[in-house]
């Protein structure tokens, strides 16, 4: 993820081990012991799920697909069909028949977004433009919590590992959702939801084994707790090799081992509540150091980050009458980076409390009040670092939201989220949006939005020396704590029509209209008061402007339950425009996502269990990318994943995927010296429910 790319100052997301042998045996140990562990569980406790019928095999018909609920456009549960937002749902059998083994490759379906591997675990995943591995204006939630880092407001994607068999649903906005969700859901919200414990009864474990997806095996069990209560536990652990590195480059090879838990129950009808929690450890192999100064010695010999981390979630809902409920949530959140070029702890702790209620008959209401503290500390390792090393920050925000039905046809929803962060200060973000259900078939929607992404410790608080530290001048590059936060103005328009029983048309338009991007700048030269040198500053200002417009469309037909298809088309035109000098080149920006992407998938069950699956997407250029001083960019691609399985109807499923298979390897994203060539691989797998 590049930063200050005119500095080739870098953050990335990989990491591996010194004592890998040793580790790897270890994990295996574990996790094998938990596999056995569970199935001994099994045998003690009795518990049992249905093996696999015909029917099971079914997927959802049309007008299954265009009902399925989500709850990410209003925090309250709603047809996909009649949703006023371009939203997309990965349900968790597309997951399992894309062939997926991470979070970003199951979201290569959805139109719109674009996902591009860098290294082998480092990923770009981007909504509407400005791709960069950094994610800086998607926010990414699990199970309602946010996994945002305010070092560089992004994502770690090589973190965010599930047991994917796990995941309910994955439901991706294209545009702002800042109203509902704050700060940073600018471009997009992608949220993804578990299955509750009460869905995940008995056992069931995995094993992977291929040529990159060198080994992974997985393993859950749930059982009941009393009368009314359920829960689960589960282990995962990955090894995953090298993909095509640089020569002389450091290995991006990585494992990483997670295990968690979750509980679900409720006393009485009128309650409900939730408890959940994970840990994970892990090394990431880094091709490049993370941070790199032309000019200045950075980390040598083999690059790796030792990551490791935990959470604990706790939601209640009550159900203070058929039309009020109130929800209280509480999470707390550690995360641990141990990376060659510095080292970064942090600490959030989050609490909210939200009403719905609907009043009236036409309205329905929702509103909240949030707090969240995190605590960072980050410590440089000679090149990198910040300035004060320990941050405490703040953010309290409350939100206010009404759908209001016209008539029974016609829905407006008017909202606003107001925050104050001790970053930028206060912020607000309204919406507008309109949906005309012009028959059951047809949906028209519109929509108008505001969202801001707030600076990050990165633009406040960096303290670096771009040339000799001990010279006379010193080029510096510092935090700027007027930087102000980036603005979004977005108009969105859809179109949800159901042509015949057997297809399914989604389309949406944007035009968007971004004001005070961030754009490095030099600074008025001082003199430094401790040592008597003179300082030239580099900061972040507010000096950059751009305008967007794309469409994106989404075709699904499906004449029977057995066979789908679906195809996804979006075109982007991202232009961007400086005031300042632009030391970080950020307008290339306008150039880092593809102005073309399309995709076509097919999806079969066959007599006797067994299922084919493929996926074909193509990507056109990326034009232009900051971290290339000259400018320049990676080629278009096409390529092509295929997945044949078969259920023996005892709960066991064995299947084969490929992936990559048009090229022996084909670069996706970055510059050269970052990047990783991603190869053309196969695994096989084994899944058993009992």
């Amino acid at each position: 993820m590049s930063v200050a790319p005119d500095w080739r100052f870098f953050f990335a997301n990989a990491d591996d081990s010194a004592g890998a042998a040793r580790a790897r045996s270890s994990a295996a140990f574990l996790v094998t012991s938990v596999l056995f562990g569970l199935v001994g569980g099994v045998a003690f406790a009795g518990a049992q799920v249905g093996t696999p019928t015909a029917g099971d095999l079914k997927q959802l018909n049309i007008e299954e697909l265009m009902n399925v609920e989500v709850t990410s456009v209003s925090k309250a549960e709603e047809s996909l069909r009649t949703a006023a937002a371009a939203v997309a749902v990965v349900t968790g059998e597309d997951i399992k028949r894309s062939g997926a083994m991470s979070v970003p490759e199951a979201l290569r379906s959805v139109p719109g977004l674009h996902v591009a591997m860098q290294t082998a675990s480092g990923w770009s995943v981007s909504s509407r433009g400005f791709s960069s591995v950094n994610s800086e204006k998607l926010l990414v939630l699990s199970d309602t919590r946010s996994v945002y880092t305010p070092l560089y407001s992004g994502v770690f994607w090589d973190v965010q590992n599930y047991l994917l068999n796990d995941i309910d649903r994955i439901e991706v906005i294209r545009g702002p959702g800042a109203t509902l969700w704050g700060s940073n859901a600018v471009n997009g919200v992608i949220n993804i939801t578990t299955k509750g414990a009460r869905e995940t009864q008995g056992a069931y474990v995995e094993t992977e084994v291929g040529t990159e997806d060198r080994v992974s095996a997985a393993a859950r069990y749930g059982s009941t707790l009393g009368q009314t209560s359920y829960f689960r536990v589960f282990g995962t652990y990955t090894d995953h090799a090298a993909e095509q590195h640089p020569a002389g480059s450091s290995s991006d090879d990585w494992r990483l081992a997670h295990v968690g838990f979750r509980s679900d129950g409720g006393g009485t009808e009128a309650d409900a509540w939730t408890l959940q929690g994970d840990l994970y450890n892990g090394t990431i192999g880094l091709v490049a150091p993370s941070v790199t100064i032309i000019g200045r010695p950075g980390p040598q010999g083999t690059l790796q980050t030792a990551v490791s981390g935990g959470n604990v979630l706790g939601r209640w809902r009550h159900h203070v009458s058929a039309d009020a409920d109130v929800e209280l949530r509480l999470y707390y959140d550690r995360t641990h980076r141990d990376d060659p070029s510095f080292l970064d702890d942090l600490d959030t702790v989050d609490a909210d409390v939200q009403e719905h209620l609907a009043w009236g008959g036409r309205h329905e209401l929702i509103w909240g009040f949030g707090y969240r503290l995190t605590i960072n500390d980050n410590h440089g390792k000679g090149i990198f670092a910040v300035e004060p090393p320990v941050s405490r920050d703040q953010l309290v925000s409350g939100f206010v939201q009404d759908q209001f039905t016209i008539r029974d046809t016609l829905r407006l929803t008017l909202g606003t989220k107001l925050e104050h962060n001790d970053y930028s200060g206060f912020e607000w973000q309204p919406s507008v949006r309109l949906a005309w259900e012009s028959s059951s078939r047809h949906t028209l929607w519109g929509a108008v939005s505001r969202a801001v992404r707030v600076p990050t410790r990165i633009e406040r608080d960096i303290d670096i020396a771009l040339t000799d530290p001990t010279g006379s001048p010193v080029v510096k590059l510092l935090g700027n704590r007027h930087f102000r936060s980036e603005r979004l103005l977005a108009f969105e328009l859809g179109d949800r029509l159901q042509v015949a029983p057997e297809l399914v048309l989604d389309l949406a338009a944007f035009h968007d209209r971004y004001r005070a991007l961030a754009s490095l700048e030099f600074g008025t030269p001082f003199v430094d008061p401790t040592d008597g040198r003179t300082v030239i500053p580099v900061v972040n200002e507010n000096l950059t402007h751009g305008r967007a417009n794309g469409v994106e469309a989404l075709l699904t037909y499906s004449p029977t339950r057995y066979w789908r298809l679906s195809a996804t088309y979006s075109f982007l035109d991202l232009r961007l425009t400086t005031e300042g000098m632009d030391l970080n080149r950020g307008v290339f920006r306008q150039g880092s996502t593809p102005r073309n992407q399309a995709g076509l998938r097919v999806a079969v069950d066959l007599p006797a269990g067994f299922q084919i699956d493929a996926a074909w997407r193509y990507a056109s250029d990326i034009r232009s990318l900051p971290d290339l001083v000259a400018g320049g960019g990676v080629s278009g691609y096409t390529d092509l994943d295929l997945r044949c399985a078969w259920r023996t109807g005892r709960g066991v499923e064995v299947s084969i995927v490929g992936r990559n298979l048009l090229h022996g390897q084909h670069v996706e994203f970055g510059a050269p010296a970052t990047r990783s060539a991603i190869e053309r691989s196969v695994y096989g797998k084994v899944a058993w429910v009992f």
